[in-house]
This record gives C-alpha cells, sequence and structure tokens, in this order.
C-alpha cells in the first residue's frame, strides 16, 4: 500500500451516540451517509455495528445499498490459525481435539467447517438441523471430514476442548461444558462468559502499523475485525490479539494467563 493511496473515507457523522430506534435520527443519519458516498462506495463500517439489531442493520444496508462490515469473513478466515497456535503453545496436537460449531446459519456453517477442517478431525455440528443431510453431504465432499450430529449435545458437552459459536440467541448448559474449554464467541447476542472459565473470545485484533497503515488520531492502534475489513483487502493477516469484554491479550498471554493454569484442555 503506497503512502498517499486512499483506502476509504472516514467521517465523524455523529458526535454524540444515535439512538437507532428513533426513526427520525436514523434518516438523518443516513441522509448524510448519502451525502458522502460515490459510487466507488459499497463497504460501510460503523463503530458500535454490534450493538444494531438486526432490523436496523437490514435497513441501512437496504437504504444505503452497501454492506456493513461486520469481521465475520476475517474471524472465520483465521479460525484455524488461533486454534493452532493456542494447541501449539499447549504442545498439544490440534487434530486429536474435538470441536463443537454451533451455528443456524447454512452457508456459514459450510465455510466455518470447511475453514478448520484441514486440521482438525472430529467435528461436532448443531444449530441447523433443517440443513443437516446437505452440510454433511458438502463438507464430506469438499474435505473428507464426515461430520457428527448428536441426538442429545447436553450428554456429551464435556467432550469438546474448543467451541465455536455463531449464533446470536444460543442456549447452552455451560455447566457440563469443561472447565478449560475455549470458547469462540462470534455470535452478537449477550456475551455468556462467566468467571469461572477462560473468558470468550469474541473477536480477533490487529496491530495497525502492520497494516501498512500509518498511525493517525482517528484510529486506535488495535483494529478489530470489522474495521479491519475496511482497510485491508488480504483476510489472512497475523493476529496480534484475541478480544474478550473489552480486553486485548497476545495469545501467548491468553494461553498463560487462562489455561496452562488449568491443565490440558
Amino acid at each position: 500500500m503506497g503512502e498517499n493511496d486512499i483506502i476509504g473515507r472516514m467521517a465523524g457523522i455523529n458526535l454524540k451516540s444515535i439512538d437507532f430506534d428513533d426513526e427520525y435520527k436514523l434518516k438523518e443519519y443516513l441522509d448524510a451517509i448519502m451525502k458522502l458516498k460515490d459510487e466507488d462506495c459499497t463497504k460501510l463500517f460503523i463503530e458500535g455495528y454490534e450493538k444494531l439489531n438486526k432490523e436496523t442493520i437490514y435497513h441501512i444496508q437496504e437504504f444505503t445499498n452497501m454492506k456493513i462490515l461486520d469481521g465475520e469473513e476475517t474471524r472465520i478466515n483465521n479460525l484455524s490459525l488461533v486454534m493452532k497456535d493456542i494447541c501449539n503453545l499447549m504442545k498439544e496436537d490440534i487434530a486429536e481435539k474435538e470441536i463443537l460449531v454451533i451455528c443456524d446459519d447454512k452457508e456459514k456453517t459450510k465455510r466455518t467447517i470447511k475453514e478448520i477442517s484441514k486440521d482438525v478431525r472430529f467435528v461436532t455440528a448443531i444449530g441447523c438441523e433443517e440443513h443437516n443431510d446437505e452440510i454433511y453431504e458438502y463438507i464430506l465432499e469438499e474435505t473428507g471430514l464426515s461430520l457428527f450430529y448428536p441426538v442429545n449435545i447436553d450428554r456429551i458437552l464435556e467432550n469438546y476442548s474448543m467451541i465455536i459459536n455463531l449464533m446470536d440467541d444460543l442456549s447452552l448448559d455451560f455447566s457440563k461444558v469443561r472447565r478449560n474449554c475455549i470458547v469462540f464467541d462470534f455470535g452478537q447476542g449477550n456475551s455468556l462468559h462467566n468467571n469461572k472459565r477462560p473468558p470468550f473470545i469474541q473477536d480477533f485484533a490487529f496491530n495497525l502499523n502492520d497494516l501498512g497503515i500509518n498511525k493517525n488520531r482517528l484510529m486506535q492502534n488495535r483494529v478489530l475485525s470489522n474495521l479491519f475489513e475496511a482497510l485491508v483487502e488480504d483476510r489472512k493477516k497475523d493476529i496480534k490479539y484475541l478480544y474478550s469484554e473489552g480486553n486485548y491479550y497476545s495469545i501467548k498471554d491468553y494461553v498463560n494467563l487462562f489455561i496452562k493454569v488449568k491443565g490440558k484442555f
């Protein structure tokens, strides 16, 4: 990326937080976006996106004809790398770990399992039961991996070393999950974390300098996945931090602080 390359437009449309449930305020916000937009603008980054409800997100995208960047592609594309890094730091073989994927979106389920399939052998999928057969056949054909669909997930929750959640509304009995299980909680619902477990990993973060972008007063040096997607085309870069409930941890620090002290996972 050249020093003078333009990668997008940044503007402080609102200096105060907006009540997006207020139709008048939302209309003002959208009109301001449209004044800035030109024919080359197809994607939109909104700070605090994760707090918007689905109806508001849909309305903004329809009105502006722009896709709101949510970081999902980046998180899925980098999942396998982070999982391997954690296992390597623990000196354990990721191929021996049992992974639970929770998702109620067919295509998202396919993408996620396909992405991690090159490194793992044991994957259970729940949440998309009406499409189980299609997902099973797709994954088997694309990767050779045979998915497991449980009759009663609560009975086997303690088997899983890692859980990947992509559902907004998740109902799972975490009292039956092993204490040192690593949870990637990528849903947009309320955090499921409790203090007896390693913090649930909610996002990945990058260093601004590593992206070839000079430090500036408009952006913090730590860049979460959705802003990363607005700045960089390549969806795979070195993950510098794991993000959980307002805190940033290097992968090594996360392992040392929350997993090694609890033994094998």
